[in-house]
């Protein structure tokens, strides 16, 4: 077994992260509280890494005969979940010469969350190598080139009423839960529910959310409310004043659309949903009836 030498950790500079260790569910329930231990202490003598990056390190390297069993930590440096799937790896000495490189699919790893690290065995099969046997103390493990990482986001919300009942909050949190992860720069918009009030006002609430690293300001809103036909029965372009969406959070909307019908109690408008965008209705004119 060729054990990797670590470097030295000192960072002088800031914009580095500390990553702690993160398994798998299925690992948490089957690995001992010792090699939990082992796998922290080796996580701590890793070289330090910032803000942003993704960083794999090489803790040893076991020749099987034919192949190389290579213990390594991916470590997640970004401050969003992480998806894994094909990465192209080298094993390289220290004047940069490749001394072996494949391709892993690194899926099997799962959701790898900010600023964590996870052990994983990478098996190198004796063909990809360059050289006979790996050199002790002079070589490492890095990425290759392009690779396919996806940053999967799941925003949490901001901005909720003080008041707001802990019934309520409980069903807000469940819609927000079952909404898909949503890729690293996104921003969405899903419609929460539609219902006409007893004061004529077909009432839309939608949850908006910004998976992007930067505050996003919304000023006008274009919406159309369809009925469970699919027809077009209002349409209004909202403006908005200093409604601004934190990155990495969600919030909540309401958007008001007057009619003239009247209900003795506010009521759900099953399969009604919206467009976000403007649609002529009939020249104009109110509907007359829902």
């Amino acid at each position: 077994m060729v054990k990797k030498k670590q470097q030295d950790k000192k960072n002088n500079g800031e914009g580095y992260v500390s990553t702690v260790l993160s398994l798998l569910d299925e690992e948490e329930n089957v690995i001992s509280d010792v090699q939990k231990e082992i796998f922290i202490d080796e996580i701590r003598e890793l070289p330090p890494i910032k803000e942003g990056q993704l960083n794999v390190s090489g803790v040893y390297a076991y020749d099987m005969g034919d192949k190389v069993e290579v213990k390594v930590y991916v470590r997640n440096g970004l401050s969003t979940n992480l998806n894994l799937q094909k990465i192209p790896f080298l094993i390289v000495n220290s004047k940069g010469d490749t001394l072996a490189s494949q391709t892993f699919n690194l899926a099997s790893l799962g959701k790898l969350p900010p600023h964590s690290a996870r052990p994983v065995k990478l098996y190198f099969d004796k063909k990809n190598f360059k050289v006979d046997k790996i050199p002790a103390d002079d070589w490492k493990i890095v990425l290759n080139g392009e690779f396919n990482v996806t940053s999967k986001v799941r925003p949490r919300y901001e901005g909720l009423p003080e008041k707001i009942s802990v019934e309520d909050k409980l069903v807000f949190d469940k819609f927000l839960d079952e909404l898909p992860e949503m890729e690293e720069g996104e921003f969405s918009i899903s419609t929460f529910s539609i219902g006409l009030q007893k004061n004529g006002n077909i009432l839309v609430t939608t949850v908006m959310r910004n998976a992007t690293n930067k505050p996003i300001t919304i000023s006008k809103m274009p919406m159309t409310v369809l009925d469970k036909n699919k027809r077009a029965v209002k349409s209004q372009n909202f403006i908005m004043k200093n409604f601004t969406v934190s990155p990495y959070r969600a919030r909540l909307c309401n958007f008001a659309f007057p009619t003239d019908v009247h209900p003795e109690n506010d009521q759900s408008l099953e399969g009604w949903s919206v467009i976000y965008k403007l649609v002529n209705i009939n020249g104009g004119k109110n509907i007359k009836k829902l």
